[in-house]
């Protein structure tokens, strides 16, 4: 395959059009990327995406067969639970009936080991008639979608790219060179670069799962996570992660639902927290107010709750508290509920004996405490930073903080 000369099928890199199939947070930061070297379109069924990649001068569109005018189609994962097999074996039926010959389809999702070659090719040749190898080409490239400055912090990271043979994976080099100055590494076969993406991500959220179970132990004896770690990081070979306890709540592999175990679900238990610490305090739960800051974590205005958060809240309520909730990365014209949960605009808010800052969004670090303090009735209550963003030296006289 000399894919640089072309031929029959073949492409030359400096005129290839690239398709992102599948809207998302990684979406966004794959076509600000690409779009650096090359003309990109992202498409989506979902037409409400569409206002996170206008913002950001990408061209997106919600018609399928707008994509037959493609020649590299990036088909991205997701974060979110909902994001299956089913999904990616619908991307799959789309892209195999809009490709022509010579289309090269990688994929980034998190799968099991196998599935890239053993689900999706099949539906690919399935839905194009075309041969894999001949016809069209095949690659994976583990979903790594930072920017600059997160790349310069983390010491240029490198990207692992696999092909179904050298000269894809030698294309794919070519591809990324241009847009990525962390190095590349070309994995043996694409089975590999699938299982070292599952072990990425089990590392991560094993290590994540672990600091967990530390902050809520901690947490009990009066003793500050965030002291802790930063403690622990001069230690020679401390290896920091921090505490998510509202994030995710699962290993997110495509395919390998038998294989991994739905982790503990902590929004109930700091929930459960909050609710002692009031009582303690002699708060009347069921005539208080508290307000929570921060549902998604995403980056969008049309960003996924985070399933941790949700749980809190519902837990919140089902104690008989009035909780009203608030996010100022959400777009509200088009959010007016968020996984069950109403949202009320952040100038409507109401003030309240409790303040829960539950997403560290750029906006709160920001305002710090006088956002907060606007949302204490008296200026004086209870504040319960769950990702510790809040200064201590600044809080205000009258006000107990709780952070984990």
């Amino acid at each position: 395959m000399d894919r640089e000369e072309g031929g029959e099928g073949g492409l030359m890199i400096e005129n290839m059009k690239i398709a992102i199939v599948g809207a998302g947070e990684t979406s966004v930061l794959a076509a600000k990327t690409f779009s650096r070297v090359y003309p990109v379109i992202v498409f989506d069924t979902d037409h409400s995406k569409k206002s996170m990649f206008d913002e950001n001068g990408i061209a997106f569109t919600d018609q399928a067969d707008k994509l037959a005018n493609a020649d590299i189609f990036l088909l991205t994962g997701s974060k979110s639970l909902i994001y299956s097999l089913d999904v990616l074996s619908e991307q799959c039926k789309i892209v195999g009936q809009y490709m022509k010959k010579g289309s090269v389809i990688i994929f980034e999702a998190p799968v099991y080991p196998g599935t890239t070659e053993q689900v999706c090719i099949p539906l690919l040749e399935q839905h194009s008639g075309f041969v894999v190898e001949k016809e069209f080409f095949v690659g994976y490239v583990p979903s790594a979608w930072h920017s600059s400055g997160e790349q310069r912090k983390m010491g240029g990271m490198c990207k692992v790219i696999a092909g179904q043979s050298n000269p894809v994976t030698n294309y794919l080099a070519d591809l990324f060179a241009p847009i990525h100055d962390g190095g590349l590494y070309k994995a043996k076969a694409i089975s590999i670069a699938e299982a070292a993406q599952v072990l990425e991500i089990a590392q991560k959220e094993v290590n994540i799962a672990l600091l967990n179970e530390v902050a809520l132990t901690l947490n009990q004896q009066g003793i500050d996570m965030q002291d802790v770690l930063e403690t622990a990081s001069k230690k020679r070979g401390f290896i920091k992660f921090e505490p998510n306890l509202l994030g995710e709540d699962t290993i997110s592999v495509q395919g390998a639902e038998q294989y991994w175990c739905r982790a503990e679900k902590k929004g109930r238990q700091v929930a459960q927290r909050i609710i002692k610490n009031l009582i303690q305090n002699e708060v009347v739960i069921h005539q208080s107010r508290i307000t929570v800051l921060g549902i998604s974590a995403g980056k969008g205005k049309s960003g996924t709750p985070e399933a941790g958060v949700l749980e809190l809240v519902k837990e919140l309520q089902e104690y008989g508290m009035e909780v009203q909730v608030a996010d100022s990365k959400l777009d509200f014209e088009k959010v007016e509920c968020a996984g069950g949960i109403m949202l009320t605009k952040q100038e409507e808010l109401l003030p309240g004996d409790s303040v829960i800052l539950a997403v560290p969004h750029e906006e709160y670090r920001k305002a710090g405490w006088k956002l907060i303090e606007r949302l204490l009735e008296r200026d004086e209550g209870y504040v319960f930073d769950v990702k510790s963003i809040l200064g201590r030296n600044e809080k205000p006289e009258k006000v107990t903080l709780w952070r984990i």
